[in-house]
């Protein structure tokens, strides 16, 4: 049976309010830490632009649109990773730059 879980009550197709077992409750956070591994996993894997990896990343959210926020927030993790590292590294080659030059009192 489909069924959409909101706090702790499933709601069916016909809109019928029953109580969810503590066990479906559980199985539902393994699913939502397996689902969130593997994207993160996958994500850290895409290291420059590979049409078929976006591909499937995008069908792994697909697959997993009831962990749609959680799918966001990995996303928007990685994204910040990236851009501070491409900071970091824009700063170094800016410091290298100045302190390379003759007379440079700032190294």
């Amino acid at each position: 049976m489909d069924c959409l879980l909101i706090n702790g009550y499933g709601i069916d197709k016909a809109g019928v309010g029953f109580p969810v077992s503590l066990g479906s409750k559980m199985d539902d956070n393994a699913a939502r830490e397996d689902a969130c591994r593997e994207y993160q996993s996958s994500l850290e894997d895409l290291t420059f632009n590979s049409k078929p990896h976006i591909n499937m990343l995008t069908i792994l959210a697909e697959e997993n649109l009831n962990f749609a926020k959680d799918i966001v927030a990995i996303i928007e993790a990685q994204i910040s990773k990236v851009f501070m590292n491409i900071a970091y590294f824009q700063f170094q080659m800016l410091y290298v730059d100045v302190c390379s030059r003759p007379k440079s009192t700032m190294c």
